[in-house]
C-alpha cells in the first residue's frame, strides 16, 4: 500500500524525469502531470484494498513477474517498430494517459506470442468506443536485430492497432519487475495496475491467451 508520502515522492520524481524530448508523435498527447496527480493517495489505497479480487477467480497463475496490482506504471521510451509513429523515439506510458492499456513486454516471437498479439489486436480494434489501448514492447540488447522480425509480424499478420516497438534493455524499464527470465509479461492499467500474468519459455498456450484476453474487461467499462 502506497502511504500519502511515499505517492508524493514518487510523483515528484515522474514530474522532474518526464518522458524525454521524443519529438511530435501521432495521437492524443496526454499531460502526463496532470495524468499523474489525478490518483490521490486515497484512491491508490482504495485500489490496494480492492486488488485481490480483480483477476477472475478460475485464473490459472503458476508465475509471478512484474508491477504488482495497484501499481502506478512509470514513464519509459521505446523505439516505434510499427504503426503510425513508426521509426520515432516516444513514451506510450505518457501518450495514452489514463486510458484502458494492455503493455505486453516480450523477449522472444514464437507462434504464442505472435498469436497473442493477434488475439490483442482484434481486440483493441472491438474496443475502440472504449478507447482502449494496447502495444508489444520487445526487451532487447540487440534492437537493429528484432526490428526487422517485428515489421514482418506486423505485416504477415495485419496488426494495425498494436504498435509493436523495441526498448534497449533485456531487464526492461525500471519499476516494471520483468524478471529475467519472464518470456512474456502481460500487465493492463487504467491510471493504476488492474491485471498482470506472466509466462516463462513454453508457458503461454491457447487457454492462456484466452485468459488474457478476457482480462480486459478488467480496464473496459
Amino acid at each position: 500500500m502506497l502511504s500519502a508520502v511515499t505517492f508524493g515522492f514518487l510523483y515528484c520524481v515522474v514530474c522532474v524525469t518526464g518522458c524525454g524530448n521524443s519529438g511530435q508523435v501521432t495521437g492524443s498527447q496526454d499531460d502526463h502531470s496532470a495524468t499523474v496527480a489525478a490518483s490521490s493517495a486515497e484512491e491508490i489505497e482504495t485500489e490496494d484494498s480492492e486488488n485481490n479480487s480483480d483477476q477472475k477467480n478460475t485464473e490459472r497463475v503458476t508465475y509471478q513477474s512484474g508491477m504488482e496490482i495497484g501499481a502506478i506504471p512509470l514513464p519509459f521510451e521505446v523505439s516505434d517498430v510499427t504503426g503510425p509513429n513508426k521509426g520515432k523515439t516516444l513514451c506510450y506510458r505518457c501518450l495514452y494517459g489514463e486510458r484502458p492499456v494492455v503493455g505486453v513486454f516480450v523477449r522472444e516471437l514464437d507462434e504464442s506470442t505472435t498469436k497473442l498479439i493477434q488475439e490483442l489486436d482484434a481486440e483493441v480494434d472491438a474496443h475502440q468506443d472504449e478507447k482502449l489501448a494496447a502495444f508489444v514492447v520487445m526487451l532487447t540488447e540487440t534492437p537493429a536485430e528484432v526490428k526487422p522480425n517485428l515489421e514482418k509480424i506486423a505485416a504477415k499478420y495485419h496488426i494495425q492497432h498494436v504498435p509493436l516497438t523495441v526498448y534497449e534493455g533485456a531487464t526492461g524499464p525500471p519499476g516494471y519487475n520483468v524478471k529475467q527470465d519472464a518470456s512474456v509479461n502481460v500487465m493492463m492499467w487504467e491510471g493504476v495496475v488492474k491485471a498482470n500474468r506472466a509466462y516463462q519459455a513454453g508457458q503461454l498456450k491457447p487457454e492462456e491467451i484466452k485468459e488474457v484476453i478476457a482480462d480486459t474487461k478488467l480496464i473496459i467499462h
